[in-house]
């Protein structure tokens, strides 16, 4: 369902004429005139193993919708009912980036800013020489290039942290620290501006907290969770 509403907004807003923006201007507002994404990037090109942080950042990228899918998977197997509010949370997230794609489009840095961003996925794809039609298929795979705020990216981990911390207090730490990474490889890519991160977290504690209201307002998740089978009174003219 997710999937099918990106793929139905993706031209959407071209449709209704809305321009996309550029938040280039947000972020140097928010570093005094400095832009974390042309700072890490230099940064990083001056070290030797520049190629292999520019293929741990890829993989890292990649692994966007495998994430939320492997901690579904280990909710369904410990908690059907922290499952259900995981995948509500996705939902609800989703919905609300969708929109917001579609009323106030924003470009990435690498395609907002082509003469000082680097585009690194791009330029790791092609360098590792992966097998042509993996090329072709990520080269000419039709999506959404003006959605950028918020960042699911950013997001997502949000949600599977929160989630598995009520599990599990341990994986809910190995996810925070996942989710700090996410936000670090993005940006560093070229791929979100950190006014992308912060709005990509920000969606997240939203949907959250909808979740939650919903939750405490009586819609049950599970509608079979406080379901208890009816006491019979015995029936006095019986006896």
């Amino acid at each position: 369902m997710v999937l099918v509403a990106y793929e139905l907004m993706r031209d959407l807003a071209s449709m209704l004429g809305v321009q996309p923006h550029s938040l280039a201007g947000v972020e140097r507002d928010l570093f005094g005139g400095y832009e974390p994404t042309l700072v890490l990037q230099a940064t990083v090109s001056r070290l030797g193993d520049a190629d292999l942080i520019d293929d741990v950042a890829s993989f890292v990228y990649s692994a966007h919708f495998l994430m939320p899918i492997a901690v579904g998977a280990w909710l369904w197997t410990r908690d059907r009912n922290e499952f259900r509010r995981f995948g509500l949370s996705l939902v609800v997230l989703c919905a609300l980036a969708f929109v917001t794609y579609v009323v106030v489009p924003t470009a990435p840095p690498w395609l907002a800013q082509p003469d000082s961003v680097r585009h690194l996925m791009q330029q790791t794809v092609q360098r590792l020489g992966l097998p042509a039609d993996l090329i072709w298929l990520y080269s000419h795979h039709d999506y959404n290039l003006y959605a950028a705020f918020p960042s699911l990216h950013a997001g997502f981990p949000v949600l599977a942290a929160t989630a598995a911390w009520r599990r599990d207090k341990r994986v809910g730490v190995a996810l925070s620290i996942w989710a700090i990474v996410v936000w670090v490889a993005v940006v560093y890519l070229g791929e979100h501006y950190v006014a992308d991160v912060a709005g990509g977290i920000l969606y997240a504690a939203v949907a959250l907290a909808i979740v939650t209201l919903v939750s405490r307002t009586g819609t049950d998740l599970n509608p079979q969770a406080d379901a208890r089978p009816l006491e019979v009174s015995p029936d006095p003219t019986d006896s």
